[in-house]
């Protein structure tokens, strides 16, 4: 006979079923999504491997646009060095609140060649925008190879092909940005024609999609890019220098109306080195008092294009001698990141006025760094009739592991249609304007 009490005891015991159903995808999609953009980067790339469904809504552009509005500006270094193993790329993102002068949180990722970048890291950043980067590559002869336009993030690029008549030109640069009016990347591309003093500063554009190079006639200026963020109001920003080699201004490309300007100085600016930055969505200059070697000045302009708003934010004091000082993000707290002598990183409370050395992005040689918002814009939206490579070990690649070092390998937004559920398929997201 079976013991009852032992009966009664099992009885009691809860059987639980386990279910492969996620609750969350019981959520409206846009609330999905908008979850999904509020995670740090590296966990969002690794929420494109939990499943297609996460994959597809990652991969829509609609979240690539809430998760482009949230992304924290961040750091992206390289580093310059004889030794080609030495050489690297990576992405610094500061993701906590600064406590004191430590922060809670700072993620770092290496960009690789294959997965990352279209080839190795013998190449120059021109600058970023939108997560995407502007980058070239020159040769000892003086000859440029093609300009890539790459999303790390993705391991999604193409390749510009130069206009005709490149050997003669010289001094060259070029700049990526974005026109919110027309919704159009362009790519900037100044030059001189012929060598000498008589010669005059060209210019040519390359819009995102339509496949060709289009002459701007009035080129006022050379640009002179190597600043770590100076893109404000849909215009880039450089140096402008005279002939004794000073700055004396602040020349500006329009990427709305394609028009090249200048802007005038702070009123306390005297000469000497001049460092562009931006400041909650202004333009910022930062130089060195005449007065005292061991401070510079912060200034910003809080109307776009007024001179008269110029006005001085900070004072940062109780520096070194014979230190290059940039001024990369301004943080809470009132503690700004900057770079010391393309070197080393440090943090300056501009409270207590006082400044130390923080351990990140740990590699030898000198370095130097540029704005940069991890973002998961694909150029499959963006160069719209434009040929999208993808680098190799994210094209080979058909399983859903995860690369160590690099950004994460999943299945291709091509291969989604015929696994999505039909229910995902047919909703129709709520677009923002």
């Amino acid at each position: 006979m079976d013991n009852p009490r032992k009966s009664a005891s099992s009885s009691q015991i809860p059987i639980v079923i386990a279910s492969s159903e996620c609750l969350m995808n019981k959520l409206p999609s846009c609330l999905i999504m908008d979850i999904l953009s509020r995670l740090p980067i590296k966990t969002i790339l690794n929420c494109r491997c939990v499943c297609k469904t996460w994959l597809h809504y990652i991969s829509d552009s609609f979240f690539a646009k809430l998760h482009l509005e949230r992304s924290p500006t961040s750091l992206l270094v390289k580093t310059i060095s004889n030794n080609p193993e030495s050489r690297s790329v990576q992405l610094v993102q500061i993701t906590g609140k600064p406590v004191g002068l430590r922060f809670r949180v700072v993620e770092e990722m290496k960009f690789v060649q294959e997965i990352n970048l279209p080839y190795n890291n013998d190449f120059l950043i021109e600058n970023s925008c939108n997560g995407l980067l502007c980058i070239s590559k020159t040769f000892q002869d003086g000859s440029h190879d093609d300009i890539y336009l790459c999303n790390p993030i993705l391991g999604e690029y193409i390749s510009i092909p130069l206009a005709a008549g490149q050997g003669t030109r010289h001094k060259r640069s070029f700049s990526l940005g974005y026109s919110a009016i027309t919704k159009e990347y362009k790519v900037l591309h100044t030059f001189y024609s012929k060598k000498g003093p008589d010669s005059q500063p060209e210019a040519e554009i390359y819009t995102i999609g339509t496949g060709k190079w289009r002459s701007i006639h009035k080129a006022l200026h050379i640009l002179d890019i190597f600043m770590f963020d100076s893109f404000v109001c849909g215009s880039i920003h450089w140096e402008l220098r005279g002939e004794d080699n000073c700055v004396n201004s602040i020349g500006s490309f329009n990427f709305e109306n394609e028009q090249f300007s200048q802007l005038s100085l702070p009123p306390r600016y005297d000469e000497g080195g001049v460092t562009l930055t931006v400041f909650e969505g202004c333009l910022g200059v930062s130089f060195f008092n005449t007065c005292c070697e061991t401070q510079f000045e912060i200034w910003v302009m809080k109307e776009y294009g007024n001179k008269q708003s110029w006005t001085k934010q900070f004072t940062v004091k109780n520096l070194g001698f014979e230190n290059h000082y940039q001024p990369l993000i301004f943080l809470n707290n009132g503690l700004i990141l900057m770079m010391d002598n393309h070197e080393r990183f440090v943090i300056y409370d501009t409270r207590r006025k006082f400044m130390k050395v923080i351990r990140i992005c740990q590699t030898r040689g000198s370095k130097y760094a540029i704005a940069y918002k991890p973002s998961f814009v694909s150029l499959k939206d963006v160069g719209k009739g434009e040929q999208l490579k993808m680098s190799r070990k994210q094209a080979g690649r058909k399983d859903d592991k995860s690369s160590s070092e690099g950004t994460y390998n999943c299945t291709s937004h091509d291969q989604l249609s015929e696994s999505i559920p039909p229910q995902f398929q047919q909703e129709k997201l709520t677009k923002m304007d």
